[in-house]
């Protein structure tokens, strides 16, 4: 990159709640947001896990206008995240010239939109409880909403976040991949270095707790199948390996050159440093055992960073066991005897697939920022915890993360009451600016340490990783400045 790029704002929803505090709150209290699954009904499903952003109406969100009304869940958090990155980031409707602007999104799965027609289905049933076509066209059809197929198709996130926050710049839509979020950032560093825009919000929606993503990615064998009892608790590089946990989640971060956003005096809160791509398409459904694309994807990225610099590297942890195997080898190829700190954002928020890779890049930039200290549950900061990978060596004195994790007996997002409660719509990106959080750090001047919490965490490298079907594997280097 030729000019430094630098994250001046960022905006989340998760199961946590609406903003960025309900999400440090959740990482701090190291509590699950995801758990056993009551809205929807999961209880007939294979699938019953997972995490859930209720279904709010766009106007208790404070977007008022009527055309979000219809649009699927994703769209409504998905604009969201976005108007409080571009706020969080000081820029206000009227400040920026929307030509300048780009939008750069990842999406997921949502033209088949099953559920639309689940009640179309139900009074079309016949006497031998099957499917008729006849009642299905004399009954079922005027049950389906008019808007059922346009209402949750993928590029409906671009056209409402560029829409409502008038953004008219270069822009990129990428669908239905772990990793989307990646290529999204990839266009948007370009578009920066070309002068294409002068500011890029980047970022993504998805809202996979469904019964047609989870049941799709439950055929394919990618998800945690089974009762509540059986997938609880769940952590990724664990052995056990059952799948992945999906959640609903939206995240945005606005991206700027830095000497663009200092001279209108902005507080970068992150540089990001490096990106790195890579898809061998070598096995559909999983990565090579060898974890080759991990070690070149983080290879890339430790490029011109001395070895002695502290590390925080949040892995794709997928869960699934042939993955997280093949994930292990590749880390344990690349970064050799670096010293460093390995944990998984999925742990504590699941997989929000589409979204994932921007939400996770939101996360390590507050792990820093914050002090969070997220390490493997019974991980020390020798990395060799419970899955554990070669660091420094000796345990951190008041280090997170160690001992089990506690889940809920059943998903802390089942009441859309109680998640507005803890989930402050306006003043929800504020920040802690040194230290907050933190349960202590490693002795001054030890870069084995240094990288777990508190101020001393400011000087460290994230790297956040991400995975997906076709091997495509993808990272990015940040430093918190």
């Amino acid at each position: 990159m030729s000019a430094r790029i630098v994250v001046t704002g960022m905006g989340a929803v998760t199961p946590y709640g609406v903003g960025l505090d309900p999400l440090v709150a959740g990482l701090q209290a190291r509590q699950p947001a995801f758990g056993a699954l009551r809205e929807p009904d999961a209880s007939t499903w294979p699938v019953q896990v997972g995490g859930w952003v209720p279904e709010l109406p766009s106007d208790q969100l404070g977007l008022i206008h009527n055309k979000l009304r219809g649009m699927g869940k994703y769209v409504r958090i998905g604009v969201l995240a976005a108007q409080q990155a571009l706020t969080s980031a000081g820029w206000l409707p009227g400040t920026y010239d929307p030509d300048r602007v780009g939008a750069f999104i990842a999406s997921g799965t949502h033209g088949h939109n099953a559920e639309g027609l689940f009640r179309a289905f139900a009074v079309s049933a016949g006497e031998d409880g099957r499917l008729d076509l006849a009642r299905l066209a004399a009954d079922g059809l005027d049950t389906v909403h008019p808007w059922w197929l346009l209402s949750t198709i993928s590029n409906n996130l671009i056209f409402f976040v560029t829409h409502f926050l008038n953004l008219r710049g270069a822009n990129t839509n990428a669908c239905n991949s772990a990793v989307a979020g990646a290529y999204a950032l990839d266009r948007a560093l370009d578009a920066l270095a070309r002068g294409d825009v002068d500011v890029a919000l980047v970022g993504g929606a998805d809202t996979p707790v469904n019964w047609q993503m989870m049941s799709d990615l439950h055929t394919l064998g990618f998800l945690a199948a089974g009762t509540p009892d059986e997938v609880l608790p769940w952590q990724p590089w664990s052995g056990a390996g059952r799948g992945a946990v999906l959640s609903d989640g939206a995240a945005f971060l606005v991206l700027e050159a830095e000497g663009r956003a200092r001279s209108r005096g902005a507080s970068p809160l992150a540089v990001v440093e490096g990106l790195a791509l890579r898809a061998t398409g070598a096995d559909v459904m999983a990565p090579a055992a060898d974890g080759a694309a991990i070690a070149g994807v983080v290879g890339e990225l430790l490029e011109g960073l001395p070895p002695e610099a502290p590390l925080a590297v949040c892995g794709a942890g997928v869960g699934l066991a042939r993955w997280d195997a093949a994930e292990r080898q590749g880390l344990d190829r690349a970064l050799g005897g670096r010293a460093h700190r390995l944990y998984g954002a999925k742990t504590w928020l699941g997989h929000a697939f589409s979204a994932s890779f921007p939400l996770e890049m939101v996360v390590a930039i507050l792990d820093l920022r914050h002090g969070l200290g997220l390490a493997l549950p019974g991980a020390s900061a020798s990395g060799k915890g419970e899955a554990g990978l070669a660091g420094a060596g000796g345990a951190v004195p008041g280090a997170v993360g160690a001992g089990p994790l506690a889940f809920p007996e059943a998903s802390p997002e089942v009441s859309p009451e109680a998640f507005r409660e803890a989930s402050p719509v306006a003043g929800a990106v504020g920040w802690t600016t040194a230290g907050a959080g933190s349960k202590g750090a490693g002795p001054d001047g030890d870069p084995g340490r240094a990288c777990w919490a508190g101020r001393a965490g400011r000087a460290c490298r994230a790297l956040v990783l991400g995975q997906c079907f076709g091997e495509n594997t993808a990272g990015v280097r940040l430093h918190v400045v």
